[in-house]
């Protein structure tokens, strides 16, 4: 969750205006962007563990390194947790690890260019510090509670939440990681046709991307056990409703459910306010601490509730673990084949014009575990994905043909009926092991 929400202090007076704010940001085809977002653990090679916040060779380091680079720090309450450059900003989940949330950019290959720009950054900033970094859905050292904390008292409020909400929230807060990619859309219809695509792909995604089959210095049943944890986290903020899944839904639908998600926090005079147990209905008809609602508000709200497929005024894919170069470059390709180009869109919606919702409920609770092998209408995952990448091939041949490669090592991989998870447990067995095999940057000898 980005600390860098805009503001907008807009009072509340209706819905309408949340609809207002969802929309606000529809565009043409041609004005259409792609923004990249990833998580990756650091680790300490010579210790095998996470960096802790405030040690020397720690994540205010890491921070201050890139602030010497041009990134403009951002603090909050004398600490340094998010910084930003140029449309994109870094930032820190609970446990630590490190987000970039990427610039909009036109093309995939600009997100190419974007992220080995930030791998050579990062590497130049934490080679003095002997920081790596792993990409991974999941962090195969320790318990949640061994985790380092960040200094950013939203996620203090964020905690107590997920403590009484499943069992494994404070697993996702601070030992997961996933790439996820966001899309424009240019009216309501192809909001939520882009939607509704986008939501039947995520199950199988999830298993072509997995890439965490390791807790606490075992290796799991599940491929990914990140997956698995959110499907244990506070279901009334993760899970959304049927009627999201019709043909004909609308900015409305998906605003309704958001007023009725109990909210987290409001931000006032530079201090976040608890406010569990309110929903934002309840915070725009009677305030909350004194205070009423407005379109700021409602923006951080929304970055609060976790779906697979998540919209504010553009959509977001969230359902792949992190993974290695190759994957994080190959899941916003996959993405903008299927939604970007009309006709590969409406191929999408109609492979799985069959699926109801009950089958996707399900589909979603079974493939952490069963992966490329799991069995849906007597269908294997492994040959919907075959055929997901087939029609995103097909889509970016006409959006963007250049980037056509970036979908080679996952296709390579899907054929043979492997993910990330499958090799990770031919060729490593303890959690430093796995780090090392799933480094994002090789440190200097």
């Amino acid at each position: 969750m980005s600390s860098l929400v805009p503001v907008d202090d807009t009072q509340l007076t209706s819905s309408e205006q949340l609809i207002e704010y969802v929309s606000s940001r529809e565009k043409t085809r041609d004005r259409w962007v792609i923004g990249t977002e990833h998580e990756k653990f650091g680790w300490w090679p010579d210790r095998v563990g996470p960096p802790t916040y405030e040690d020397p060779r720690g994540i205010r380091a890491i921070l201050e390194g890139f602030a010497s680079r041009g990134w403009v720090p951002h603090e909050e309450n004398g600490a340094v947790v998010a910084l930003a450059r140029g449309g994109a900003t870094i930032t820190l989940e609970p446990g630590g690890q490190l987000e970039l949330s990427g610039a909009p950019l036109r093309t995939l290959i600009e997100t190419r260019d974007e992220f080995d720009q930030h791998l050579e950054e990062l590497k130049a900033v934490s080679d003095p510090l002997g920081v790596a970094w792993s990409g991974l859905g999941f962090m195969p050292w320790g318990k949640p509670f061994d985790m380092p904390r960040m200094p950013k008292p939203r996620y203090e409020i964020l905690e107590q939440q997920l403590l009484s909400a499943g069992t494994l929230g404070v697993h996702m807060m601070r030992q997961t990681a996933t790439v996820q990619a966001n899309y424009d859309f240019s009216d309501e219809r192809d909001a939520f046709r882009k939607f509704r695509a986008a939501l039947y792909v995520q199950p199988i995604v999830t298993a072509m991307f997995a890439a965490s089959p390791m807790v606490n210095g075992s290796f799991v049943s599940e491929s990914s056990f990140r997956a698995a944890v959110w499907q244990d986290t506070d279901p009334g903020r993760c899970t959304l409703p049927g009627v999201l899944w019709r043909e004909g839904a609308t900015y409305s639908d998906y605003v309704e459910w958001a007023l009725d998600v109990p909210m987290l926090f409001i931000h006032r005079a530079g201090r976040y306010k608890d406010c569990r147990g309110t929903s934002f209905r309840e915070f725009m008809q009677h305030g909350v601490h004194g205070y009423g609602a407005t379109v700021g508000d409602f923006a951080m709200h929304l970055s609060t509730v976790f779906p697979d497929v998540r919209m504010k005024t553009h959509l977001e894919v969230r359902a792949a673990d992190m993974g290695s170069r190759e994957y994080v470059l190959a899941l916003p390709a996959l993405h903008a084949g299927l939604l970007y180009d009309e006709r590969a869109l409406e191929a999408t919606l109609g492979l799985f014009d069959w699926m109801t919702h009950a089958q996707w409920t399900q589909l979603a609770a079974d493939v952490p575990t069963g992966g490329l092998n799991t069995q849906i209408g007597g269908v294997q995952v492994a040959d919907l994905a075959k055929d997901v990448i087939k029609i995103a091939r097909d889509g970016l041949s006409r959006w963007e043909p250049e980037a056509l490669s970036l979908l080679d090592p996952l296709a390579a991989a899907v054929a043979r009926v492997e993910c990330p998870a499958d090799r990770l447990r031919q060729v490593a067995g303890t959690p430093a092991e796995i780090l090392k095999e799933t480094r994002l940057v090789e440190l200097a000898v």
